[in-house]
């Protein structure tokens, strides 16, 4: 099961009028009131749309920036299909076919994964050049969100580290479930860290018939008769899962043109738990958590902006205090208790752990053989361990150790935190590095070094030092926000 709570089986339709009037009202208050009230405060969200190109007689220039066509490396990305114009105009609008956006200020980023050749023979790419194209969406394309409208009934290693790539680099997947009908969910969609998307019938009240169904699916959201535009920049309605996916693209842009400081985890917990529920309470695998309501995300969203910071002894002007504010914000940490944060209190190895996981998103583990026998599942970093084993990040203190109740110390949080972010190379010649010789934790001091942590924890590093709470939260929330 993906996202939070029980997984329920149990489905359900009502036929509830009032309530479908309601979603209507929603819907059209989310695209008529709410989207403009944010429009010029705040910089652009980018988003990678990784379909068959984009129309510039469609979609404005104002909304595009420059993407590469990986179907013909040499062509444009002018759309020749129409589905990636398709797309587009549902995330920022369309003035030639008088198609409003969910986020009218986004930035799109054409990616071209599916065109037309010479001899208007349909040319597909495979799942590694997918895999690949979500990389340069975050590192080339600087890219918050990537809008995967397509997706593929197999799994493979290098799509699941992908995904697993653009969210410990801050960036929301969010991909659909397909339209077979059936109780398959397409890739990456089905990865427990994509926002993956399914149809609302609003007529009935429940899925779609045709919008796949199975424990990968998060939100239902509109895909029937849904207002869009052609290539030609011309009105036209469609339907799908691949375009409730653009749904809800736009409306995560939205909520973080808000609050840039939204982690992926954040927005997909933000966005499945205002949802409303259609069919047994909590999760089930027809509708995931509902109906999306955007409304009620973003008032969620505005009320936790304006909740003052719970802990006393976080002071004003404490040097970890906009740190512990994203913690919380994020899921990242909920205190020591409801009205203390601890910062002085010694960080532990599991803590540590459960940190960078959360900081991650939560991702399901794909191992399921525990090795370490101080680690039991009823333990609340069990699946933390399980995936900083999997992930490389720790193997342990021995081969059936993990000795979850230790301290931790500087070198292993800075360690963990670097190999949680794939090894990054240092941003010049560390100092500090060069005087500690070679250790285990070498190159992760020299990349923390040259990229600020130690002076944003306003710390010397010392290796044997134990890490004491504050700093964990520091190194996480520099590291997460400055996208290094």
């Amino acid at each position: 099961m993906k996202g939070f709570g029980v997984l329920k089986h149990d489905f359900c339709r009502k036929d509830d009028h009032m309530k479908r009037l309601l979603f209507f009202a929603a819907i059209l208050t989310a695209i008529l009131f709410t989207v403009p009230s944010y429009a010029d405060e705040y910089q652009p969200v980018r988003i990678a749309v990784i379909d068959t190109g984009i129309s510039t007689a469609a979609i404005s220039e104002r909304n595009l920036d420059r993407g590469h066509n990986y179907i013909i490396p040499n062509a444009a990305t002018e759309d020749t299909v129409g589905h990636g114009t398709a797309v587009a105009a549902i995330i920022a609008g369309s003035e030639t076919a008088g198609v409003t956006g969910l986020c009218p200020e986004a930035v799109l980023v054409p990616l071209v994964y599916y065109s037309k050749n010479r001899n208007d023979m349909a040319v597909k790419g495979d799942l590694p050049m997918l895999a690949q194209i979500i990389r340069d969406a975050v590192e080339i394309y600087n890219c918050r969100i990537i809008n995967i409208s397509s997706g593929a009934k197999v799994d493979t290693p290098a799509l699941w580290d992908a995904v697993a790539w653009a969210e410990q680099r801050g960036v929301l997947v969010v991909s659909c479930a397909g339209n077979d009908g059936n109780s398959t969910v397409y890739f990456p969609g089905a990865f427990s860290t994509v926002l993956c998307a399914g149809t609302v019938n609003i007529a009935e009240d429940g899925p779609a018939l045709f919008s796949n169904c199975h424990s990968g699916v998060d939100l239902l959201a509109p895909g029937i008769r849904l207002k869009t535009t052609n290539i030609k920049g011309e009105s036209v309605t469609v339907n799908g899962t691949t375009y409730s996916t653009a749904w809800v693209t736009g409306a995560a842009a939205l909520m973080l043109t808000h609050d840039p400081s939204l982690t992926p985890y954040r927005l997909r917990q933000l966005l499945c738990s205002t949802a409303r529920d259609i069919c047994s309470e909590g999760y089930d695998e027809e509708s995931g958590w509902g109906i999306v309501d955007l409304n009620a995300a973003m008032a969620k969203l505005q009320a936790e902006k304006e909740k003052t910071l719970p802990f006393h002894d976080v002071a004003q002007d404490a040097y970890y205090r906009d740190a512990v504010e994203w913690a919380l914000k994020n899921g990242i940490t909920g205190g020591t208790t409801s009205t203390t944060f601890s910062p002085d209190m010694t960080c532990t190895r599991a803590q540590t752990v459960t940190f960078l996981w959360r900081a991650a998103g939560c991702p399901e583990p794909r191992i399921t053989r525990n090795s370490f026998g101080d680690v039991t599942e009823n333990d609340y970093f069990y699946k933390a361990v399980l995936w900083a084993s999997e992930r490389g990040i720790t193997s342990g203190t021995s081969d059936t150790t993990f000795s979850p109740y230790i301290p931790c110390s500087e070198a292993e949080i800075i360690t963990f935190l670097w190999r949680a972010k794939n090894r990054p190379d240092a941003a010049g010649k560390s100092v500090v590095a060069s005087n500690l010789g070679e250790h285990y934790y070498t190159d992760a001091v020299a990349w923390a070094d040259t990229h600020g942590l130690f002076n944003a924890a306003r710390t010397d590093f010392d290796p044997k030092k134990e890490s004491p709470r504050a700093h964990i939260v520091v190194y996480l929330y520099r590291s997460m926000n400055a996208g290094f």
